[in-house]
């Protein structure tokens, strides 16, 4: 019989896993920025519909410091939508790609930003590399929306840079945030001695 904790170890390395192949895909995108936009558009899509379920799965998820999760309701359901447009609308959303792509980096690093602070006031060691992971997120998204695009390629680039920040902004809230002991009442209780209440 799986335990709650059981299923936030599965979640947690799930999570690590979206956010390297997140790291993948915008290295991809960086590196070989000539790739069809229509490909770019279903990688993107298909990366966000499997974001939605892995996020909205974590939200409902017994997290002890409920920190990483805490806003992944909203993040899935913008996952969803980001999807399903990227997919059954390419041809419509090619030309403003990197708008939608620096968008969800800007928000969800804002969202990262808070997780960070409230990390801090829980007693999260580690909650400085959560900080620089989300601050750096924003800048990168708002350097994809304001920067103008002299060529494709360099807003391509950009928006691979902008997956790239994203995905290591995911990786290190769920390896500090995602924690196998808990505080409460100020004593520390391992999850393997969890039970649902």
């Amino acid at each position: 019989m799986h335990t709650p904790f059981h299923r936030l170890r599965r979640i947690k390395g799930t999570y690590l896993l979206f956010s390297i192949l997140s790291l993948l895909l915008g290295l991809a995108l960086l590196i070989f920025p000539a790739l069809s936009s229509r490909i770019i558009c279903y990688l993107l899509g298909g990366l966000c519909l499997a974001w939605a379920a892995v996020k909205l799965i974590g939200y409902f998820t017994k997290d002890p410091y409920r920190l990483a999760f805490q806003f992944d309701l909203a993040l899935g359901i913008l996952c969803l939508i980001l999807g399903l447009i990227l997919i059954c609308f390419s041809r419509m959303v090619l030309s403003f790609l990197p708008v939608i792509v620096g968008i969800y980096t800007v928000v969800g690093g804002v969202f990262k930003l808070q997780t960070a602070f409230e990390a801090r006031r829980f007693g999260i060691t580690s909650w400085p590399w959560m900080l620089l992971a989300s601050a750096a997120a924003i800048v990168v998204g708002a350097l994809v929306l304001i920067l103008p695009y002299q060529t494709a390629l360099l807003g391509i680039r950009l928006m691979g840079l902008a997956i790239i920040a994203g995905g290591i902004e995911d990786l290190t809230a769920t390896a500090c945030a995602v924690n196998t002991r808990s505080h409460r009442n100020g004593t520390v209780i391992d999850v393997d001695d969890f039970r649902e209440v």
